[in-house]
């Protein structure tokens, strides 16, 4: 029994380390700020007197999803039987 409690000490002063050092990281700090800025900007709307972001002057204005967007598209294409992309004809 007395070894069970060491352990769970152990334990958890093991998990109280890892956790100064994460919060201690500049690294954890800016993936935090950067969701923060992500959800307030899709709850609120982008704050037009904050500067453009890097990369964002050049980035393409309708890229919100490009993937599933092309994905859908190309499911509907080929239930009409018309593939964007249609196989070579055979030799």
């Amino acid at each position: 029994m007395a070894w069970g409690r060491l352990f769970w000490a152990v334990y958890l002063r093991c998990e109280d380390l890892i956790v100064a050092q994460i919060l201690r990281s500049p690294s954890f700090h800016r993936g935090v700020r950067r969701i923060h800025r992500t959800v307030e900007d899709l709850r609120h709307g982008r704050d037009p007197r904050e500067p453009l972001r890097q990369g964002e002057a050049t980035a393409e204005p309708n890229r919100a999803g490009g993937f599933f967007k092309h994905f859908i598209e190309e499911l509907k294409n080929q239930a009409r039987g018309k593939p964007t992309d249609p196989p070579p004809p055979p030799r």
